[in-house]
């Protein structure tokens, strides 16, 4: 199936245009009906369009739930966005927002400090790994077992510096330590000479995601540990208050 067809297919859906038969697709596009039913099936089956009784097709409920998604995240950024500024304000620091997405995590929003640029893996929409990295950690602590099991099973667990965590036994104590904590610490996980303090998000008694505040391991390490974590973690309750 062509990727870009399918889209195709989908652009042709607007607020004027809520349905169309396979016959004004193919008129639309200039592809044969029989290919504008491959595409069709296609689609139905993942719910991106469904047929009504007049034998013409709607946008289905998957894009609706995507659409909600995207919403959601915007809504999270506009809650977190003031929250950030003013905790990187007040230390000077990189702060972070990373939630999950099935087997890995995403970079929602990051502030970064005029005062001490510093070059990090998590920037806005990227995508990061659910197990390396203080504020992934600060999420995976609390998914259980079973996700661990399937990041090994399906390959996930790879180094990015030699200070990645890549030992099964040793990701679970990892784990367990950042529950009894409360935040995660990671130290030249995923960017080689970062030092990260992060603090778990939740919403409704589930994990959502992590807050944290990232910079060069000699700059982090002079200031007060204790402080720091409780700064982050007073900025996270000012989020969870919104969520």
């Amino acid at each position: 199936m062509s990727i870009k067809k399918a889209l195709e297919i989908l652009n042709l859906f607007n607020l004027e245009t809520r349905e169309l038969t396979v016959t004004q697709i193919s008129n639309l596009l200039h592809i044969p009906q029989s290919s504008v039913y491959r595409y069709i099936r296609i689609l139905k089956e993942n719910r991106y369009v469904f047929e009504t009784e007049r034998n013409s097709y709607k946008i289905g409920f998957k894009l609706l739930e995507l659409g909600n998604l995207a919403r959601i995240d915007n809504e999270i950024i506009s809650i977190a966005n003031p929250i950030m500024k003013q905790l990187t304000d007040e230390t000077k620091e990189t702060s972070v927002l990373v939630i999950h997405s099935g087997l890995n995590a995403v970079c929602l929003e990051d502030v970064t400090s005029s005062h001490h640029l510093i070059k990090v893996s998590s920037v806005s929409g990227k995508v990061i790994p659910l197990f390396a990295g203080a504020s992934s950690k600060a999420i995976l602590a609390y998914m259980g077992s079973e996700t661990i099991n399937k990041l090994y099973k399906h390959g996930f667990i790879k180094k990015f510096t030699p200070h990645t965590i890549v030992d099964k036994e040793e990701l679970i104590k990892e784990m367990k330590k950042v529950r009894e904590n409360g935040y995660a610490v990671s130290d030249s996980e995923l960017d080689e000479g970062v030092y990260t303090y992060a603090v778990p998000i939740f919403s409704s008694g589930n994990i959502f995601g992590s807050l944290s505040l990232a910079g060069p391991k000699e700059r982090i390490i002079r200031n007060n540990k204790e402080e720091l974590i409780e700064k982050i973690k007073n900025a996270v309750n000012e989020i969870e208050k919104n969520l």
